[in-house]
């Protein structure tokens, strides 16, 4: 699976990553240099956010229009374009310099967005099912080695060079990335039921109808979607609170820059080095489990840190953080697959990451609330605390298992081997019209091998699989 994923998407990930990596750190910076103060640069922060937020339904909208590969195509080469156009608004550095960074970096969130997404969709239809978990974690990795790869690099090049090589890094990473993608050897290769651009060229077609509506015209079970996308949110805004928090504790109890990068630098290891197990746990003990989990050790981790006094301390509790946050390592691209539609996809994908982006971009506001009419240790109990109500909502709402006897080695969306071709044949019915039981109406199909049951079709194409021969 990892060898077919390689150079399709994940090698270009880890590269886009590497490309938006390296700016984060110093886009706040780049904007002071060409005169905008610290509030406009901070705002400017706030306003990308907001714009990802507004485009992620278009953004899958044109993926389905054209098609996953021909996204990431159009995706990378407008976001090396845009960046390109960064760099030199800070090599002129002259009047209206400010507003082309500007312009070029609201430009390239949209850009960003669609590739994300492109690159979700893209593994979610030409995954199996019993992989979903491991490539979605891998694909969540690479964006995890970008972020400390791009950094990395864009400090050692600022050791020689001004600020505006960094920009021209991350164009560089972005144009390899291309040529990664357009490559007939590497990137672009024809596949079986899909045409030149991604799109599939053959479609399951469910022998009954949509469960819980839907909207849209996507046959999707929005309840799922809501339980768990209430869940991810929180998720969201504990992974945006981090970072701030960390550096806001580590600096009130005496802590210097070097002794505080360090214990993100500690965290961001473990992190990377849970990436393997935590895929494998997704799809062994199934989605539902392994989001519970994570919840419950990130949000632990933040309810250590006000106990941290030292240095160790504050190691100790991101530690604690990291294995949380490792073991969600791509879930939340994870059950967006499990739960989207073969037909439109795209679209939902943009719908499932306003449940993520609401988080990212009121994470930041939330701490600066709590931060002006309370204390930091307040902001970090505050956040600890909504990450465990995140996973007492999912633990509490799923219920327990409706799953038959016997049942429990097998995935919800695929039937027992001992079922022949007929049966497989149903397997393939698109997610949204598959249930742990008739009664599964949270979606529990999300507890993967934990709960197993063959998709809520029609009587005759159960009756076609109660019908075929077992195995002597």
């Amino acid at each position: 699976m990892y060898r077919r994923l390689l150079w399709p998407v994940l090698a270009p990930s880890v590269l886009f990553g590497v490309a938006a990596g390296a700016t984060v750190p110093v886009s706040v910076l780049a904007a002071m240099d060409l005169g905008a103060s610290a509030a406009l640069a901070s705002f400017l922060v706030a306003v990308v956010g907001a714009i990802s937020l507004a485009t992620t339904v278009p953004a899958g909208r044109l993926i389905d229009r054209v098609g996953d590969r021909r996204a990431m195509l159009l995706a990378t080469a407008a976001a090396a374009v845009l960046t390109a156009v960064t760099v030199a608004s800070l090599v002129w550095a002259g009047p209206g310099a400010l507003v082309l960074f500007m312009l070029s970096t609201f430009l390239r969130a949209p850009a960003v967005n669609v590739w994300s997404l492109a690159r979700q969709a893209y593994v979610a239809e030409r995954v199996a099912t019993r992989e979903v978990g491991r490539a979605m974690t891998a694909l969540g990795g690479t964006m995890r080695i970008g972020a400390l790869v791009g950094p990395l690099l864009g400090g050692l090049l600022m050791l020689a060079l001004p600020l505006w090589s960094v920009y021209v890094l991350s164009t560089l990473c972005s144009l390899l990335a291309l040529a990664i993608l357009y490559s007939p050897r590497l990137g672009g290769r024809h596949e079986e039921g899909y045409d030149t651009p991604g799109r599939r060229t053959v479609h399951a077609t469910p022998d009954g109808p949509a469960l819980d509506g839907s909207p849209g015209g996507l046959d999707v079970r929005w309840d799922a979607v809501l339980l768990a996308g209430v869940a991810i949110s929180t998720l969201a805004v504990a992974r945006v609170a981090q970072p701030v928090l960390i550096q806001l504790w580590g600096v009130q109890i005496g802590l210097g820059a070097a002794q505080i990068s360090l214990a993100v630098a500690v965290g961001a290891a473990v992190e990377i080095l849970l990436m393997f197990p935590a895929g494998v746990l997704k799809d062994r003990l199934g989605r539902s489990p392994v989001l519970v989990t994570c919840l419950v050790v990130y949000g632990g981790g933040f309810l250590l840190l006000p106990l941290a006094g030292s240095w160790w301390g504050v190691v100790g509790a991101v530690a604690v953080m990291a294995v949380g946050n490792g073991l969600g390592a791509g879930i939340n691209m994870t059950i967006g697959a499990d739960l989207s539609p073969p037909v439109g996809r795209g679209r939902f994908l943009g719908i499932w990451a306003i449940f993520s982006n609401v988080g990212v971009l009121g994470g930041p506001g939330l701490v600066s609330v709590l931060l002006l009419l309370a204390t930091t240790q307040a902001a970090v109990l505050a956040v600890g605390g909504l990450a465990l109500g995140g996973a007492a909502w999912m633990a509490l709402w799923r219920g327990g298992s409706p799953c038959p006897p016997g049942s429990e080695a097998y995935d919800c969306r695929a039937p027992p081997p001992s079922q022949t071709m007929a049966a497989a044949t149903i397997a393939r019915t698109p997610v949204s019209s598959i249930g742990c039981s008739t009664g599964a109406k949270w979606g529990l199909w999300l507890d993967g091998n934990s709960c197993s049951a063959l998709p809520l079709a029609s009587a005759s194409a159960q009756a076609v699989a109660s019908k075929a021969p077992k195995p002597q």
